[in-house]
């Protein structure tokens, strides 16, 4: 085959040009640090780096949602242990007011400290982080006790009451203690003359007040407002329902009790967050539910982060202080009674705060122990992240990133071939016409 000058030209063009594309490729290799740089260079490597980034980015989100779940369950921890905190204080106080060696003055003093604990608890129950409050479920717009009167609030609430609530008190009547047994509700007043809706089976309820005169009860009722035989009263003055002794045995495990509340007061709780009700200003219906804020964590685990209000700061923690700060200061200002059914009426007080102080903090303690729980599994994870973005990252760098030392000697092998090309074309396109004439 006759071989002649243009076709040794055009090879020679075209081998030159294929060792500039060559390198070409390596300077963008060097330049970028990346082996491709679109998905036709090799389509194999480009799959894969698009999977590897997927998931370093997943990896990252799911570190960024556990640390968010560890931050929050951080703040609800440490609001759980001041409550905890302030109820073993209460309970010191109790324990110290209930030896009758102590003065009037001293329990005095005792019932003031416990009112401004009391304030405490409302505070810590309506903790938020970065501006949602903890305990409040998905509402975190919403506080979990009032902070200040909310007169215009009208709730028709359906409380669930437990026959296991019945307990009994002592009242004094005249000049004599009774034991009364009564079930109490979520508040310590309800709205006056407010629809009753009972489902207490074989009883009759009567809406009345704790300070309506003998006679005015209904007949068989006695000085100790025991109410006759298949009666309740239902005291809306203290949020009370009180049972003929007689009655007890009869009375419903589980039943519900409606009733309106309104005029609701700095540190009474919101009753969305606690019962089945209507906002009856708004019309809104509540459910109480364990509302659980879950955090993706991991590709296959999700978390609850979130406490519901009504597990740690409780109805019945609320009505306890409550009761036991109206009750004693009301004991130590009636002068009418002798000073020693008053020491045995505020001893008898503080006693039974202890125990229900107690049962209050081994709550709190359970709750406390569940969150541990999630903090040492959340601890566990970010370290398993940490450990598969490293894997990862180095996988997508093994996958996209050059080998520069490499890359480095191909490309100056590939400049010494190209400055030999050019020196041999030159050799070789240089005879001209007249130099194969002659």
């Amino acid at each position: 085959m006759r071989i002649t000058s243009s076709m040794m030209t055009n090879n020679i063009l075209l081998s030159i040009n294929k060792n500039r594309a060559r390198m070409s490729t390596l300077e963008e290799q060097l330049a970028t640090g990346k082996k491709i740089q679109k998905p036709s260079d090799d389509p194999i490597v480009a799959a894969r780096a698009l999977k590897f980034r997927t998931n370093v980015s997943e990896i990252k989100q799911y570190k960024t949602n556990t640390n968010d779940a560890l931050s929050w369950l951080s703040v609800t921890e440490q609001a759980i242990k001041n409550t905890t905190d302030i109820l073993k204080r209460v309970n010191e106080l109790s324990v110290q007011a209930s030896s009758d060696t102590l003065t009037f003055k001293n329990r005095q003093n005792a019932i003031a400290e416990i009112e401004q604990l009391k304030e405490q608890i409302v505070n810590e129950g309506n903790v938020s982080y970065a501006g949602r409050h903890v305990f409040t479920g998905y509402q975190t717009n919403k506080s979990l006790i009032y902070t200040s009167n909310e007169a215009a609030e009208n709730f028709m609430i359906s409380e669930d009451i437990e026959a296991t609530n019945l307990e009994t008190v002592q009242r004094v009547y005249g000049d004599q203690i009774h034991d009364v047994s009564r079930i109490r509700l979520g508040y310590n007043t309800i709205k006056e003359a407010a629809p009753i809706a009972g489902t207490i089976a074989g009883f009759t309820i009567i809406a009345m007040d704790s300070t309506e005169t003998l006679s005015s009860l209904p007949p068989g009722a006695n000085e100790a407002f025991a109410p006759p035989v298949g009666t309740v009263h239902l005291l809306q003055d203290t949020g009370e329902l009180i049972f003929n002794e007689g009655d007890t045995a009869a009375i419903p495990a589980n039943f519900t009790l409606d009733y309106e509340k309104n005029d609701f007061l700095k540190g009474d709780l919101r009753p969305d967050h606690y019962f089945n009700c209507t906002n009856e200003t708004t019309g809104d219906v509540f459910t109480a539910t364990n509302e659980a804020m879950n955090y993706q964590v991991s590709y296959s685990q999700s978390i609850q982060v979130n406490v519901m209000g009504y597990d740690v700061i409780t109805a019945d923690l609320v009505r306890d202080l409550e009761e036991l700060i109206k009750d004693t200061k009301a004991i130590v200002d009636d002068g009418s009674l002798a000073d020693e059914l008053r020491k045995d009426l505020l001893g008898d007080k503080f006693s039974k705060m202890i125990g229900k102080t107690q049962d209050h903090i081994q709550n709190n303690l359970n709750v406390t122990a569940l969150i541990g729980g999630k903090v040492n599994r959340l601890d566990l994870t970010l370290s398993r992240l940490s450990e598969d973005n490293l894997n990862f990252t180095d996988l997508l760098s093994e996958n996209e990133d050059v080998d520069m030392a490499r890359t480095l000697i191909e490309f100056a092998a590939q400049e010494v071939v190209y400055n030999a090309a050019l020196s041999s074309s030159a050799k070789i396109i240089q005879p001209t016409l007249l130099d194969f004439l002659r």
